[in-house]
């Protein structure tokens, strides 16, 4: 066994053991608690559970949330997602007259714990026990508000610091998977230094080959490079008008629907620009991939220099709508390099791969087209992503522009600094440098068959 096997073993391992750490944590970080129970009455009515976060402090509206029991005479499962710090529970079973059922009291967490209702429970206000058998209760409703309490800070450590198998399985997966590609990036560090190498070297025949793109894309047309603006804010417009006028979207995030609308738009505008032009870089520039002399890696960082020009008049464009509506520039705008730097990143990783397949697979072109269709409505622009759930939001935070987006808004709206989401963060930068390195190596193997299928 040579030299470098053996480091890339304990490397393996080193990273093995990190990356488990590392998902367990964010499993307890990141998991919500649930507090649930199945519930069956005579009639339908609005179940109210009030949640406390110290001891004695009063029940409050703002610390509440309503369900509603709408299947009379049928057991149905009744669930409130609650902060993970409640000391106490009250649970206001409807505002009728009724003989209620409870069972299977459980919190949810990393752990599942039942709830003895037994020990915890404490009837309150018109509530009288009619049956108890085990962890099931039958209890009758003497008036218009019902209510009993539950003292669940015992279990909450159980819920929340313990693991079952099955998160501890997703950890071990999830790991092993990260230090595979961890170890496939290592393992190609000595071509993506040549590649990064080649493309410092040209960086002035790449401006030059840019700037001669951006002028030449509109060359035969009256208006000229006008219509690299005129396009975007056309389409700006369009959905302002669909959202906020048709569909009467108001304020979001306290600052108006535009202002909200245009800091996730204008990066999408650059990353459908910049990919849909460096997947067809190669066959565009065929007369000079036929040059042996000429490095043909330059070519998808022009077209992604080429489509920055016109993302930078729309970063002022953001700026002066700002001021306009009063948001004046703050230390936190200063975060926009680090997410221009995030799409240019995700742009070019993704370009690699399909610059170099699209040449052997043509309709991948297509595929991209009806991808960035699909991408736009998956990736939160027009829509909060306070509307989905938080197993819904995990799945939807795979999108790697879900990160730009978000970080814009950070950056403009919510003066959130990105280290604030370390776990998406290196996620992020790991799919890019993993869709980078596919996309170098895939580039070097195919490269001499180019000519040949151009």
């Amino acid at each position: 066994m040579n030299f470098k096997k053996v480091i890339l073993i304990v490397l393996g391992l080193i990273l093995l053991f990190l990356t488990f750490n590392m998902f367990t944590v964010y499993q307890r970080e990141n998991s919500v608690l649930v507090f649930q129970f199945e519930v069956k009455s005579d009639l339908l009515d609005d179940y109210q559970l009030f949640y406390s976060t110290k001891e004695d402090e009063e029940w409050s509206e703002e610390n509440s949330i309503h369900q509603t029991y709408d299947k009379p005479g049928i057991w149905q499962t009744i669930k409130y997602v609650v902060p993970k710090n409640i000391y106490s529970i009250r649970t206001d079973l409807g505002n009728h007259e009724a003989i209620i059922g409870v069972k299977n009291v459980r919190l949810i967490g990393t752990s599942n714990v039942d709830v003895s209702l037994g020990d915890a429970i404490n009837l309150k206000n018109q509530l009288e026990i009619i049956e108890q058998q085990d962890n099931n209760l039958t209890i009758k409703a003497l008036d218009k508000d019902p209510f009993l309490t539950l003292d669940i800070k015992s279990l909450l450590d159980t819920a929340i610091n313990s693991s079952d198998i099955t998160s501890k399985v997703k950890a071990a997966l999830l790991s092993l998977l990260t230090t595979l590609v961890c170890l496939y990036i290592v393992n190609s560090t000595k071509d993506i230094c040549k590649y990064m190498r080649e493309i410092y070297r040209g960086r002035s025949i790449i401006f030059n080959l840019a700037r001669n793109d951006f002028k030449t894309k509109y060359a035969s047309s009256y208006l000229g490079i006008v219509w690299g603006f005129i396009q975007p804010l056309l389409t700006i417009v369009t959905y302002w008008f669909v959202f906020q006028v048709g569909l009467r979207s108001g304020n979001v995030s306290d600052v108006p629907f535009i202002l909200w609308f245009i800091v996730a738009i204008i990066p999408w505008f650059f990353f459908s620009e910049a990919l849909t032009g460096a997947t067809n870089v190669y066959s565009e520039y065929s007369y000079l991939v036929k040059k042996v002399v000429f490095k043909i890696e330059l070519l998808p960082v022009v077209k992604i220099v080429s489509a920055l020009f016109v993302h930078l008049f729309f970063i002022i464009f953001i700026f002066a709508m700002y001021i306009g509506y009063g948001y004046y520039p703050d230390f936190y705008n200063v975060q926009l390099i680090y997410y221009l730097l995030c799409t240019i990143a995700l742009a070019f990783s993704v370009s690699l791969l399909t610059s170099t397949f699209v040449l052997f697979f043509k309709d991948l072109n297509q595929i991209i087209i009806i991808v960035l269709q699909i991408g736009f409505w998956f990736t939160p622009i027009g829509w909060p992503p306070t509307m989905l759930s938080n197993s819904w939001v995990k799945i939807f935070k795979l999108n790697p522009m879900f990160y730009i987006v978000e970080g814009y808004r950070d950056t403009f709206i919510r003066n959130v600094p990105f280290i604030d989401h370390p776990y998406y963060t290196i996620y992020f930068w790991l799919f890019c440098v993993t869709a980078f390195v596919i996309g170098v190596n895939s580039f070097k193997k195919l490269k001499p068959h180019f000519a040949d299928v151009i």
